[in-house]
């Protein structure tokens, strides 16, 4: 095996578990940006294990439960993580309702109208208005003063001191929601999710 491999493989191994109190399964409808950001959670009390997918909205869902068909008893929780982006209102409701209504079962999930970096900018900024996700990038780009990229490596570490004002804000558009998330451009669950592994970083 080449060494390379072999030092990524040691490093995720690392992160995984100590005695994990909690299991978590994390699908992300990206395969870098979500994945990336949750794999920097330095998670010590859970064993979380993160896909990322390529897939979305109703798709993840039938990709997670593939996965739960083989393995149902390995996780508490499974977490999807998608975007509006520019999918049906029907497909993106139906992947939150489908969520919901399988809670029992531990599916959560953690969505975004429009995109997942509006979780990024509301760690600068509470926005209430309409915005399209093309803008997000030049929001954090003035914010941050670099050019964002997407899956940029070190946003977790970079964004960690703003983070109580991300979670403030994101439960306030989160408050104001509508009986329909299609329709609750900006908004985002991403923080129920990060809140969830927060009480698993320090035992």
């Amino acid at each position: 095996m080449p060494r390379n491999k072999q030092k990524k493989k040691d490093y995720q191994r690392k992160v995984a578990t100590r005695l994990p109190k909690k299991t978590f399964l994390i699908v992300c409808e990206g395969t870098k940006t979500e994945p990336n950001y949750f794999r920097s959670f330095p998670v010590l009390s859970a064993k979380v294990e993160i896909v990322g997918t390529g897939r979305n909205t109703l798709s993840l869902v039938r990709y997670a439960e593939g996965i739960l068909q083989q393995r149902q008893d390995q996780f508490d929780e499974v977490w999807l993580v998608f975007d509006k982006d520019s999918f049906s209102a029907d497909s993106f409701n139906q992947a939150i309702n489908y969520c919901q209504t399988h809670y029992q079962e531990g599916f959560r999930v953690a969505y975004s109208n429009e995109a997942f970096e509006l979780w990024y900018v509301l760690h600068y900024q509470l926005i209430t208005r309409p915005i399209s996700r093309y803008r997000y990038s030049s929001i954090l780009t003035k914010k941050m003063g670099f050019r964002y990229k997407k899956n940029i490596p070190h946003l977790y570490r970079l964004l960690k001191e703003r983070q109580p004002m991300a979670l403030k804000n994101a439960k306030i558009l989160y408050q104001n929601r509508s009986h329909s998330p299609a329709k609750d451009n900006p908004s985002t669950t991403v923080f129920q999710l990060v809140e969830e592994l927060n009480r698993h970083i320090i035992d």
